[in-house]
């Protein structure tokens, strides 16, 4: 199946109940799918065909299956309207102002990434630049908007928002450079005064963006006009049935509750 999907698409799965013995086959037995592509038509479709997938298994094994749904999120819609306004008013926030403590805190931090890593994370980041970056522990630069064309390997239900209303999005300078996202070093940092520092400048840029919405019409429509260009006529529909019930079993399983 690999050969004859896009590039970009990625079918993630784990065998949650596959038996107790190899030489036994197993009465009932569970996995779990996540698929991922850049637009939701093409999640769709791949869905379909796995579907079909496990009807032609039904046939082989002369048995039966059950497809329950627990999640889905569209592709974000990028605004540069909105990306403008946003990237001038970081800029008259201005960058934090770190203290001696913040570096070394930051210095101190570093030293448990090894350098491979922290060369990696920045290359995957593909910030233009980022070569630059590797004798730094905190990125200090306001860019200007650069990643609309790129597909991000991950999923977020900001791309529903984006379907629905002119949306972006923007990152600030909350952890040490190098350091891998979903770790202890993240945590750390975000308790610290790195994370605060960082969780103001998002405020203000975010407040300051809102005031000039709110108070230049021009820039709301040039946002919303964009919006509209973007989505095409497309219509967004809601990758949830309205009968689709929360998965509550599935969090007992991976919560442990329950086998």
């Amino acid at each position: 199946m690999r050969e004859h999907i896009i590039q970009e698409a990625r079918i993630h799965y784990v065998i949650e109940d596959g038996g107790m013995q190899p030489n036994v086959v197993p009465p009932y037995a569970r996995s779990w799918y996540h698929i991922r592509a850049p637009e939701r038509e093409q999640v769709m479709q791949l869905s379909e065909w796995i579907g079909k997938i496990a009807d032609g298994a039904d046939l082989m094994a002369r048995t039966t299956h059950e497809m329950e749904f627990i999640e889905g999120c569209h592709n974000v819609i990028p605004n540069k309207a909105l990306s403008d306004i946003v990237t001038a008013n970081m800029r008259e926030v201005g960058v934090p102002e770190y203290s001696a403590n913040d570096m070394k805190f930051a210095e101190g931090l570093a030293e448990s990434v090894p350098k491979d890593d922290k060369i990696e994370e920045l290359r995957l980041g593909k910030r233009p630049g980022w070569q630059d970056l590797l004798d730094k522990h905190i990125d200090t630069d306001i860019m200007d908007p650069w990643d609309e064309d790129i597909i991000w390997p991950g999923s977020t239900d900001v791309g529903d928002v984006s379907w629905v209303t002119p949306t972006m999005e923007f990152t600030t300078a909350t952890y040490v450079l190098g350091t891998g996202a979903h770790s202890w070093q993240v945590v750390a940092c975000s308790a610290a005064g790195i994370g605060h520092k960082s969780l103001l400048f998002a405020a203000r840029t975010m407040a300051g963006s809102a005031i000039d919405l709110f108070t230049k019409p021009d820039l709301l429509k040039r946002a919303q006009d964009e919006f509209q260009t973007r989505k095409a006529g497309r219509k967004y529909v809601s990758p949830v049935e309205k009968d689709v019930k929360p998965p509550l079993g599935l969090a007992r399983r991976v919560a442990g509750l329950e086998n």
